[in-house]
Parts: structure tokens; C-alpha cells; sequence
């Protein structure tokens, strides 16, 4: 009679703890898999929840007399604003009409209009950019009428009757800063803030300056304001750094002020 091996119990036994080995594997694959869909779901937000886009603030900058004298300190001004968070938009000479004035500053959040002025019998106006054209002084006959719009060296201007008509109470209400560059820009602030916008900085009286100083005042005013500087700051310092630090000729002291509100921060 033959005598069964005595390798085979040991053989049973063996498969046997190999299958539990493998099915403890299967056990906590499964849970390796089920942890990491888990962490994906968490981490991935589902491709049908909605994205809110970013709410990205809009800088208007018009330079009116662009072509006659090219605006300094563009690159550091816009880049300051860049820095900041702000989405710039650059418009020169024709490109700002009447159409632009009166329908589009609303979409902005800071403006800033870089501009000359010229007298004509009695009465200041501002270049706005546009070329001459029979058109335009067609669809603004009251303003034309009453001396608020004119060409002079066929470049349209405006005055302040232009302003305060086409201009209704909280119809510039999205406008948090305008930024008026140019002599007596004070006349244009006051019916800005009444049209709504919540603060100006202008110029409060006549100033017969080269534009190297108006050009020094906007890089310095939104350098300060871009750094979180409220806008009353920002004058104070602009003013300061002018007569004691800048090395441009003290005889122009920027005459700027502000109306509204002077803790305004854009930075």
C-alpha cells in the first residue's frame, strides 16, 4: 500500500493562503481606486458646474492731441494699472467722438482724458479728437447753438454746455474715478460729479504749462493710486514729489485738486 505524500496538506494549505493573499489585494485595489475618484471629485469640480467669469475692472485712458504730442510715460502708467488688476483700453485723437463721450464712459471704472484746451470768442473748449465733419455738429444743434461744441484747426472741441447737456443725473453712476488732464478741467469735473461719478482729480485753474509736466502728473497720480494710495493721498504726494523731489521746473506747480470722494482707493 502506498503511503499518501506528506507534501500535499502543506500544498492545500499554501494555495489557500495564496488565494486570501489575492483577493486582499483585489480588496484594497478597489479601495485604492475608490479613494482616488474621491480626491479627483473633490480637487475637479464637475464639468457642468458653471464658472463665474472674472469680474475684471476697465481703465478708459483718451489722449485728444495724441498726434501733436505724443503722451509720456504711457508704458509705466499703463503697466502700473496692468500690475493692478485693471483690463486698459488706449484711444487716441479721431478714434474719441461725440458718440464715445456720450455713450461709452459708462462701461468704465477709472477714466482718464488727456487733453488741451483753446479759447474761442470768450468761450474755453477741450479738444476731444474727432475730425471735422458736418455730421456730427448736425446732431448736437443745441450745443452748437449755445457754444458747447466747435472745430478749431479742424479738431472738434467741446465745452462745458456739451457736458452738461448730453450728461443726465446717475448716467455716469459706474464711474468710480475720472482723471481730467488738461487747464480749468474743473469746469468738466463738476458736471461729471453730478452726472455720478464718485471722484475727479482736475486741474483747478489755467495752466500754460508743456506737457512734460501734465503727463509727470498722471504717471505720479496713478503710481500712488495703483499702490493703494486713497486719491486725496495721491494729490498731497503728486504735489509734494513735484516741488521737492521731481527735477522739473517748480515755476508750474500743478494746480490739482480733487471733488468727491478723497478716501477713494483704486489700487
Amino acid at each position: 500500500m502506498v503511503s499518501r505524500p506528506v507534501l500535499l496538506p502543506f500544498c492545500h494549505e499554501w494555495f489557500s493562503f495564496s488565494g486570501s493573499l489575492k483577493r486582499l489585494e483585489v480588496a484594497l485595489l478597489h479601495r485604492l481606486l475608490l479613494f482616488s475618484l474621491i480626491l479627483l471629485a473633490i480637487v475637479v469640480p464637475p464639468r457642468t458646474m458653471p464658472i463665474a467669469p472674472k469680474n475684471e475692472p476697465k481703465v478708459l485712458i483718451l489722449s485728444s492731441v495724441e498726434r501733436l504730442s505724443p503722451m509720456s510715460y504711457l508704458v509705466d502708467v499703463t503697466g502700473d494699472l496692468r500690475k493692478a488688476g485693471y483690463n486698459v483700453t488706449f484711444l487716441k485723437d479721431n478714434s474719441i467722438t461725440t458718440n464715445l463721450i456720450t455713450t461709452q464712459l459708462d462701461q468704465y471704472d477709472v477714466i482718464i482724458w488727456r487733453t488741451e484746451t483753446f479759447e474761442l470768442a470768450n468761450t474755453t473748449y477741450w479738444y476731444l479728437g474727432e475730425q471735422e465733419n458736418q455730421t456730427t455738429l448736425g446732431s448736437y444743434p443745441r450745443a452748437y447753438s449755445t457754444r458747447g461744441i466747435t472745430f478749431s484747426n479742424g479738431i472738434l472741441g467741446v465745452g462745458t454746455d456739451f457736458f452738461s447737456s448730453n450728461f443726465a443725473a446717475k448716467s455716469l453712476s459706474k464711474v468710480k474715478l475720472a482723471i481730467l488732464i488738461s487747464s480749468n478741467s474743473i469746469s468738466i469735473a463738476q458736471t461729471l460729479i453730478a452726472a455720478g461719478v464718485k471722484t475727479t482729480i482736475d486741474f483747478y485753474q489755467y495752466l500754460e504749462a508743456p506737457f512734460s509736466l501734465f503727463d509727470w502728473v498722471t504717471e505720479s497720480l496713478v503710481g500712488y493710486l495703483t499702490l493703494g494710495a486713497t486719491v486725496s493721498d495721491s494729490v498731497a504726494k503728486t504735489i509734494y514729489s513735484y516741488e521737492y523731489v521731481s527735477s522739473l521746473d517748480d515755476s508750474y506747480l500743478p494746480p490739482i485738486s480733487f471733488l468727491g470722494d478723497g478716501n477713494l482707493q483704486i489700487g
